[in-house]
């Protein structure tokens, strides 16, 4: 992981805005904030963590008429060496799952729910903490109700098999309007999705705590003379570096 545990813990106690506030301060403006579309699911996601890349193809291969069983046999159908059989419906996704990762996908906009209730979870338990994708989600009724940390350009019903197609892992792809290589940091809120370049992310946290940390303390004054109960956003903490 090129980004340090240090820096990856900073961005955690920080927002979007700041981030961004600290993008413009390097002369980075306008180059690293997703598009608006890109939106969580539910109100209150907050993730930070690493970029793990993947790239997906649309495709027209309309599935044929099936007997029930047999579509159910051949939908996620595996050979001996653990890939999808070559009878299989759907030709398999890439692997999710790892400790401080974010899955940052680009479906081209598709509306096929690559991410859905079952996969998010199983990424979860390996250590995934968010999901940005170029594309949709589905099962989405399921994800908020589980808390799955995603955010999405559609909801979909739509499965894959027959309409997409695996094109790249771990590679430099445009997600949200933005290039994302493999490793950089993602930072994501209720205002959107914000790139970290790997080569300036220490100094983006450092100077995002520093906005963070005097927007608490302006504030936290006037919370006290509004006479409002202080909460965690204007809580001061001592300088982590």
């Amino acid at each position: 992981m090129s980004i340090s545990k240090e820096t990856l813990e900073i961005l955690r106690k920080v927002r979007t805005s700041d981030v961004t506030d600290a993008l413009d301060s390097l002369g980075l403006m306008n180059t690293y904030e997703m598009d608006p579309r890109i939106r969580p699911l539910f109100p209150g996601v907050f993730f930070a963590g690493i970029a793990s890349t993947a790239e997906y193809r649309v495709i027209n291969n309309p599935l044929p008429s099936l007997a029930y069983e047999e579509f159910d046999e051949r939908q996620y159908k595996k050979g001996p060496d653990g890939k999808a059989a070559p009878d299989a419906l759907w030709s398999g996704g890439h692997p999710m799952g790892a400790v401080d990762e974010v899955q940052v996908i680009d479906t081209k906009q598709s509306r096929c729910g690559l991410l859905g209730s079952n996969n998010v979870l199983d990424a979860k338990v390996k250590g995934t903490v968010g999901f940005v994708i170029d594309g949709a989600c589905r099962d989405s009724g399921e994800c908020i109700g589980q808390g799955s940390p995603v955010f999405s350009a559609v909801r979909s019903m739509r499965h894959m098999a027959g309409r997409l197609i695996l094109a790249s892992v771990n590679q430099p792809i445009n997600c949200g309007g933005v290039l994302v290589n493999n490793g950089d940091g993602i930072i994501a809120d209720d205002d959107g999705v914000v790139v970290v370049p790997q080569a300036h992310a220490e100094e983006i946290a450092k100077r995002a705590w520093l906005v963070q940390d005097k927007d608490r303390r302006q504030r936290r004054a006037f919370y006290d003379k509004l006479g409002m109960a202080f909460d965690k956003t204007v809580e001061l903490e001592e300088r982590p570096w």
